[in-house]
């Protein structure tokens, strides 16, 4: 039988012989040590809580809310205007590697820009923004339109969708050649066009052309520059109006006014690839016609993207990554593939944007015409100069704000095609309604100011030096009253070009300088309601075919837009679909920025019979498979601000990106 030691060590006897004070320090050691990990449980816990509850952040995957926020793209500083754009590319990997983006066309000059995936570390495929989204924001309060909301999507309630909400509970909603109405579901009464906040307009607004980016081969080739002066039944610009320079640095434009009014004026024209190509070579493009000009159209620069084959850039397949591309890495080039080189090298291989079959190249323009425009100029006038005039035409139709610059007295007035004043909205039947809307500014003779001025969802809002301007009668107005919905398109006459430059700007009496112009256009929701991309437009081609005799393709229809002799014969206007959406109780009705290539509410309905659904799935949870609304109990939050979009890869990896951190408007 073992025998027990009962004898205690000494050693071990004393090392549990503790003095008071060693034996409060033992104890604050276990007491620090289990606050410490009491603390990581805790924030652990409030962590969970804040994602569940409060806040989350989520990464973009799409462009369907471009250019508000960004899918996986390319970022781009045009080589011709150095104007900074961004074209999607999120099908590299939806296409599962099929494609590879090689190109996208600049916003503002046009030009067809080529990505040099083997050289420029930043052409890489950049992941979408990361944003945050408030989940409490609905929890006290109703959603508000024109939020931006994350949302469980009714086809499949395990996947988020983001878009910007536009229809409201117990609302039927109409979109009519690029706007949308609402009324209330039920009733019979006239439905009201949906108006953006001030703010909201701007962040949804896209670029038409910027003078501060200036093309330095098309200033030497002497092409015209796209603001002209002008006046009654001219042809070619008057030599005594408004001189326009051109340079690296901008556009300056100068005019000695007289008693009559001095028109300067915006028309919509870039170069061609035969033109860009004449520039690079030092071939002269003075020749060009000053007035020549097109449709402003619904152009996303975003759905520019220009996509080859995988197989004509890469050698070999691969995985996702951060060489080349961006995307793909492990991979070797195809050696006939020429980085940076234009999209010819790839023959008649390339797609040109989501719409594009691979002939037509329909990413060059858009398929609708936009009349809704905004124009922002910098403007200094002499101490003489007696008046100031602005212009934006909307289907031959003028809107006009007329400063006296000896008052700085600013006031508003509408002229309809045939050119008779018309009323703006009163809350009263008064004789203020026939009077045009006035306000005190800033903008008088001797002085320099920032002016924006637009013309939206039938109203008319005007800021001076950043700061929206207060009228002293409604400045909305129901162009449905003055004019037919027929007459809803371009116009143009011999003696005025009306939409085929529906910019002007006119000065009476002194001297002024312009040192910067820019042209916005709104948002175009387009009328559909199928789910197939490439098919997203206003056009019903079946009646259209039946009016003309013959089927139109996209690109005819893109031709007629940028050529004004075809406006008054086109067919395709009365072809223009309207459609409307009844809302109940708790059902809200979200489109994405990017209208012709979202997969919103209005091509939701019917998803259901498209994707099957899987025998192991719970039926309630596709309850809402075949809707076009989200009901309230799928609302996520509202999304707030972009804390982090990519990161540049020069001069540094990781460089932060701080222009594009914003708050979500």
């Amino acid at each position: 039988m073992a025998k027990t030691n009962n004898t205690a060590d000494p050693l071990d006897s004393e090392s549990k012989t503790l003095t008071p004070a060693q034996t409060r320090a033992e104890s604050f050691r276990i007491a620090a040590g289990r606050e410490t990990i009491e603390a990581f449980v805790v924030a652990f816990i409030l962590a969970l809580l804040f994602r569940a509850f409060l806040a989350e952040a989520f990464v973009i995957p799409t462009g369907s809310m471009a250019p508000t926020l960004m899918g996986a793209h390319k970022d781009i500083f045009c080589d011709r205007c150095g104007y900074n754009f961004r074209v999607g590319a999120s099908r590299e990997r939806a296409d599962g590697n099929s494609v590879v983006v090689v190109g996208g066309i600049c916003a503002n000059c046009r030009h067809v820009n080529s990505m040099d995936l083997a050289s420029n570390s930043d052409h890489a495929t950049f992941n979408g923004d990361r944003i945050l989204v408030n989940k409490f924001s609905y929890v006290l309060g109703d959603p508000e339109r024109w939020d931006v909301i994350v949302f469980k999507f009714p086809g499949n309630p395990k996947q988020n969708y983001i878009k910007r909400l536009v229809g409201l509970p117990n609302e039927t909603l109409t979109i009519l050649h690029g706007d949308v109405y609402a009324r209330e579901t039920g009733t019979d009464d006239r439905p009201e066009i949906l108006r953006k906040p001030p703010s909201t307009l701007l962040a949804m607004s896209h670029l038409v052309y910027d003078t501060d980016y200036q093309s330095e081969m098309l200033i030497n080739a002497d092409y015209p520059s796209r603001w002209q002066s002008w006046t009654e039944n001219a042809t070619e610009p008057p030599t005594d109006s408004w001189k326009v320079n051109q340079s690296v640095d901008g556009v300056l434009a100068t005019v000695t006014a007289s008693d009559e009014p001095k028109w300067l004026r915006y028309f919509h024209h870039f170069p061609d690839d035969e033109q860009w190509a004449d520039a690079a070579a030092g071939v002269s493009l003075a020749d060009a016609n000053p007035y020549q000009t097109r449709a402003i159209t619904d152009f996303y620069t975003y759905d520019s993207y220009i996509q080859a084959p995988f197989s004509y850039v890469f050698a070999n397949a691969g995985s996702g990554g951060a060489q080349g591309s961006g995307y793909f890495s492990g991979l070797s080039f195809n050696p006939r593939y020429q980085s940076g080189e234009g999209p010819e090298q790839f023959g008649g291989a390339t797609t040109w944007g989501g719409m594009d079959s691979g002939d037509q190249q329909l990413g060059r323009d858009g398929m609708h015409w936009v009349g809704d425009l905004i124009a922002g100029l910098d403007i200094e006038t002499t101490s003489d100069a007696k008046e100031l005039v602005l212009e934006l035409v909307e289907a031959g139709v003028r809107h006009q704000c007329r400063f006296d610059l000896t008052s700085g007295s600013a006031s508003l007035s509408i002229i309809d095609f045939e050119g008779n004043p018309q009323r703006f909205d009163t809350a009263e039947e008064s004789d203020k309604a026939n009077a045009s809307p006035t306000a005190m500014t800033s903008v008088q003779a001797g002085s320099r100011h920032h002016i924006r001025f637009s013309n939206c969802d039938d109203q008319i809002l005007l800021w001076v030096d950043e700061k929206v301007v207060t009228f002293d009668a409604p400045t909305t107005f129901q162009a449905g009253s003055f004019r037919k919905i027929s007459d809803d398109r371009p116009r143009i006459t011999l003696a005025h070009p009306l939409d085929a430059s529906p910019v002007g700007i006119a000065v009476r009496g002194g001297s002024s300088t312009i040192r910067h112009l820019q042209v916005l256009r709104d948002k175009y929701y387009i009328s559909t309601e199928s789910s197939r991309f490439g098919g997203i437009f206003d056009y019903d081609r079946n009646q259209l075919s039946q009016l003309t005799g013959r089927g139109m393709s996209q690109r005819q229809i893109q031709d007629v837009l940028a050529d004004p002799t075809q406006w008054d014969s086109f067919a395709g206007w009365q072809t223009r679909r309207e459609v409307s959406f009844e809302l109940q109780a708790d059902q809200f009705f979200p489109m994405g920025d990017n209208s012709p290539e979202s997969l919103d509410a209005r091509c939701w309905a019917g998803t259901k019979a498209q994707t099957p659904m899987p025998r192991d799935v719970n039926r309630d949870a596709w309850k809402w498979g075949d809707v076009s609304y989200v009901p309230r109990d799928l609302l996520v939050g509202r999304a707030v601000v972009v804390f982090w979009p990519h990161s540049w890869n020069s001069p540094v990896p990781f460089t932060p990106n701080f222009k594009r951190m914003k708050l979500i408007r």
